[in-house]
């Protein structure tokens, strides 16, 4: 079985950006929880090209938890091993935890060399540094400023709110609140980037399982001009939504263009 590449690219400059990184999730062995003296859980965190088999480890210590006070929540304990990283969390108190990676942005640089057919990447060289790491022979030079954004909820009893924007990067608006997901009934997010909905997010959604199935299933769907995408689950199970979106930039000192990737993991359950 051969899978579609994860996201409908958009420029050159897009394909090379999925092509040369690893999706990312982090992946809660419990969603929704429900008990008045609290719960643990724990939290797999890695990169991989598919769905929810582990590949390598990301760093965990920098998942940032927040309760449903909107305060820092620490972990338990953390585990970082060689296909995959794990984090223990004691749940105390009843409503909604985000677990977030997010954090500085990352730079790539594409160019091509005449002659040479496969263009070439830089990773972590903005348009500032990149004049002195290019050859001289350097063509059709770009270079894009991304943020990426890994996320996943977790419930304990019932269902809160209290997870403002940063307005930094592309970002997710849980319109249907993620513990309130189920089979069968519509869903619907937005995506706001840098604070500013935006249309044209295009959008991947892909449930559990797709090593053992020969059509991966995969739902594309792209953000309307209120930044919003909807979709119903077909069938209850895990899912992992990613979402990309690019644009150009003028008069900026270290990219050509900007844009930025969601990562969002979520559980449908059974009708």
């Amino acid at each position: 079985m051969k899978l579609k590449p994860l996201f409908i690219a958009a420029t050159s400059l897009l394909l090379a950006t999925q092509a040369s990184a690893h999706n990312r999730w982090l992946l809660p062995s419990h969603f929704n929880l429900s008990n008045d003296k609290g719960e643990w859980i724990m939290v797999d965190v890695t990169a991989s090209n598919e769905t929810f088999f582990v590949d390598k480890p990301m760093g965990a210590e920098r998942m940032v938890i927040t309760g449903p006070d909107g305060k820092r929540v620490r972990a338990g304990s953390l585990y970082k091993g060689h296909r995959k990283s794990v984090v223990d969390l004691q749940l105390t108190q009843s409503g909604t935890y985000q677990l977030q990676l997010a954090g500085t942005p990352s730079y790539f640089t594409r160019y091509e060399v005449k002659g040479e057919e496969k263009p070439k990447f830089m990773r972590n060289v903005n348009k500032q540094q990149r004049d002195a790491r290019l050859p001289k022979d350097a063509i059709n030079v770009e270079t894009l400023e991304g943020y990426s954004n890994v996320l996943s909820f977790v419930t304990l009893n019932s269902p809160s709110v209290s997870f403002p924007l940063s307005k930094q990067g592309l970002e997710l608006i849980p319109v249907t609140h993620p513990s309130d997901i189920a089979q069968g009934e519509p869903v619907e997010f937005k995506f706001a980037f840098n604070g500013e909905v935006k249309a044209g997010v295009n959008v991947e959604i892909i449930r559990e399982g797709v090593r053992y199935r020969n059509d991966p299933e995969a739902l594309e769907l792209t953000s309307d001009k209120n930044g919003a995408i909807k979709f119903t689950p077909k069938q209850a199970g895990r899912y992992l939504l990613m979402a990309d979106y690019q644009q150009d930039v003028s008069d900026y000192a270290l990219a050509d263009k900007v844009g930025g990737r969601v990562f969002l993991t979520f559980e449908a359950v059974l009708d």
